[in-house]
């Protein structure tokens, strides 16, 4: 039963006073006899058990900095003021702009101004237009001319995920050459359903593992293909794993490879190469923009130098909102972890005072401050908690105050706004036409109390080491910045042992998110968006090596982790049909289609979870599932379920002329039984791949056309992969009229 609260405010200044008095007698051997209110001793009594009422009460009631710092003892901070961040795209340009590393947006027709401010430096190239506000680009996919398709909003599948050779070529036309700076070109390839956080969300991961390995190369004179240098490509996209900003160094070999004088355009080339396409799934292009750059809420304020005459007592304040308005706009609010004072105090020299949470954990001598967003404040300990700014007056400056400004909700916007460039030599608003092509997200206030309180307490039911086996599910799926959609534990399952349970062996096995449903979707439009439905889909290396990497810092001492790709078994549905229905084929690609969903891996099953690991396929399932999507249409005579044993590949099987021999057990040519059928039914005996603890597990049956009566294991640890369904229809006599 769980714990009841403890209350330590339990006692009342009447109830401590008579508990006392009755202590009295005892306490002074009886010498004490005058226990009336007019005794000075009893006077002094009920002083201190009013004091101890007090400090009872504040025991059992810890102001906010109490449980802030209890917290923290445990890992968890408050979060402070977020800034939001969008991507700025300027319209085709008539001429090269390069923006230098420190340049304000301001959006345009604003009540209030709202400042955005990027950090990178860019070239804005002039290219071809092909209307008011997008570029021309050339894309060709594995030789296919998809350009078309980019400029009509066609989502495009750029590689395949089959492991194999993949290249995409971006043409760019310039109305002049590529200039020679230290900017860079920006490339923005916003990914559909990626599963992953874009580069420019605050809550992004910072490092991404890439699930291929791309190679970038631009295009000489001759349209030769040259590499570029590993500092020369930033990869904001990690590998095509999601949406970013891929920008290039304007390399001195970058040449055009053909030249139209009288349009006066330069082409220049931009391959990416795959070597190989290990993807979860195909990486989807949304969009592709050139002339983009990252852009967040906030800006720097000027450094205020400012003179107070205090007496050094407690309650001073500076008052940031109050402070003079810069070329720019005012600067308040401020971000509180941003500010940077400096005072100059009685000895003549300046010091640097810090920022603090709360200024009860601090001394006498410690020089922190603390700042209050919403008012706008700056403010000083007391001499007691926080150190009292003692300042010298002789008329100069005593504070240099410089902070960031902006941050919180405000900068929460939404997508193709219109902004003006602000340039910070002559202060004025360069009429651009510049749009944000995605939501301005992620401005956030502090974090209060309540919501710190609620956020820490989920967190803190996360678990962080791996012990029974929901904890390894649990952190396989809170992997950052990769998309895992399942995870399941085999314990004791050890990858070179698979037959026998071994101490302390874990094996994790993980399933990415991909695309759902897409072509088990009736309303998918092959039209709009290409496919990149995968069956049955495994992670990439990339994945599977972060979940290892969790796993193996959270693991008890003296257990292995293995982090695996999940293991399918192809399975050969065959469905005997007895209809009169006028559109049989339309019927079938029904029941396909539901079968289909039923035994997915991501969205299959009873529930709607994916099919669970280890469940046997039974016909009576399939008989349900069926019979719903024929309704009254027709009835379903005989299921047939079939295992091929082609499909049954394991990296523990070695094949030899006529022996088949597996980490279980070993198979010779005159073997018999249900064993050696199994291995040997389908196929010859030198093309047979079958490990034999699963076999042992499989129904003899099913690899023979018989009608499946008995459920059919799969495997204790596998998934289900329908290679093959079958609908053979027959007329139906039971439903026909007349005499017979």
């Amino acid at each position: 039963m769980p714990l009841e609260l403890i209350k330590l405010d339990d006692l009342s200044w009447g109830e401590m006073v008579v508990a006392i008095r009755r202590r009295i007698a005892a306490a002074s051997g009886g010498q004490w006899t005058l226990h009336a209110p007019v005794d000075p001793g009893i006077t002094l009594l009920e002083l201190f058990a009013y004091l101890i009422e007090q400090r009872v009460y504040w025991m059992d009631h810890p102001p906010d900095a109490m449980y802030r710092k209890a917290l923290e003892l445990l890992g968890e901070y408050s979060k402070p003021t977020a800034v939001a961040t969008t991507l700025m795209h300027f319209p085709p340009v008539a001429k090269t702009i390069e923006l230098e590393g420190t340049t304000y947006f301001s959006l345009a027709r604003a009540l209030a101004p709202v400042i955005f401010t990027t950090e990178s430096k860019v070239a804005i190239l002039p290219f071809d237009k092909l209307d008011a506000q997008r570029e021309r680009l050339g894309l060709f996919i594995d030789g296919r001319d998809a350009t078309s398709d980019l400029d009509h909003g066609k989502v495009l599948r750029l590689f395949k995920a089959d492991g194999t050779y993949g290249v995409v070529r971006i043409e760019l036309p310039l109305r002049e050459q590529l200039p020679r700076t230290d900017k860079r070109f920006s490339l923005l390839f916003e990914l559909f359903e990626s599963g992953v956080l874009p580069q420019w969300s605050l809550d992004a991961a910072s490092e991404v593992p890439s699930p291929a390995k791309p190679s970038w190369y631009y295009t000489d004179e001759n349209n030769k293909q040259i590499p570029f240098a590993d500092d020369e490509v930033e990869d904001g996209t990690g590998g095509l794993r999601r949406s970013g900003v891929v920008t290039f160094a304007l390399n001195e070999g970058w040449k055009p490879f053909e030249i139209d004088p009288t349009q006066r355009i330069f082409k220049y080339g931009l391959v990416l190469v795959v070597e190989k396409t290990s993807f979860s799934a195909p990486p989807r292009l949304h969009r592709l923009i050139p002339n983009v750059v990252m852009a967040v809420h906030q800006r720097e304020s000027d450094e205020h130098e400012l003179t107070r005459e205090w007496l050094p007592l407690p309650g001073n304040q500076l008052t940031l909102a109050d402070l003079p308005e810069n070329s720019i706009a005012k600067d308040y609010p401020a971000i509180e972890d941003t500010v940077k004072l400096q005072v100059r105090e009685r000895d003549g020299k300046w010091h640097e005072w810090k920022t603090t949470s709360d200024l009860g954990f601090h001394g006498p001598a410690d020089r922190v401050f603390t700042v209050d967003r919403a008012l706008g404040t700056v403010s000083f300990g007391d001499g007691f908690t926080g150190r009292l700014p003692v300042l010298i007056n002789d008329g100069k400056s005593q504070f240099k105050v410089q902070y960031r400004v902006g941050g919180g909700t405000a900068g929460n916007l939404g997508t193709n706004l219109e902004w003006k460039l602000i340039s910070k030599d002559n202060l004025e608003e360069i009429e651009l036409g510049i749009r944000n092509v995605v939501q301005a997200t992620g401005g956030a206030e502090p974090e209060t109390l309540l919501a710190f309180r609620e956020r820490a307490t989920a967190s803190l039911k996360k678990p962080t080491r791996a012990i029974i086996r929901n904890d390894y599910q649990e952190i396989a799926l809170s992997a950052p910045g990769i998309a895992i959609k399942r995870a399941y534990a085999a314990i004791g399952f050890h990858p070179s042992f698979p037959c026998v349970p071994i101490p302390g062996a874990v094996t994790v096995f993980i399933l990415p998110d991909v695309p759902r449903p897409d072509e088990l979707d009736d309303d998918f439009d092959q039209t709009l968006i290409e496919s990149a439905f995968v069956a049955a889909p495994v992670p990439d290396a990339g994945a599977l090596a972060t979940v290892q990497q969790l796993l193996d810092k959270a693991r008890l001492a003296g257990s292995e982790v293995f982090v695996l790709p999940p293991r399918y078994v192809d399975v050969a549905i065959t469905i005997d049909i007895e209809s009169n229905a006028a559109n049989k084929a339309e019927l079938s690609r029904r029941i396909d289609r539901r079968l289909r969903r039923f035994f997915d891996p991501l969205i299959g099953g009873d529930e709607g979870a994916g099919w669970p690991f280890g469940e046997p396929v039974r016909p009576s399932v399939i008989l349900r599932e069926a019979q719903r999507e024929l309704t009254d249409q027709g009835k379903v005579v005989q299921i047939f379920i079939e295992l091929p044993v082609q499909s049954k590949p394991d990296k523990q099987i070695h094949k030899f002329k006529d022996v088949v021999v597996s980490e279980c057990s070993l198979l010779q040519k005159d073997s018999t039984g249900p064993e050696a059928n199994a291995a040997f039914t389908l196929g010859s005996r030198e093309e047979a791949e079958f490990r034999l603890c699963d076999s042992k597990s499989i129904h003899e049956g099913s690899l023979s056309l018989q009608p499946a009566c008995d459920d059919v294991a799969i495997g204790t640890h596998n998934l289900v992969r329908l290679a093959a369904l079958n609908i053979h229809f027959q007329r139906s006599l039971a439903t026909e009229g007349g005499l017979r």
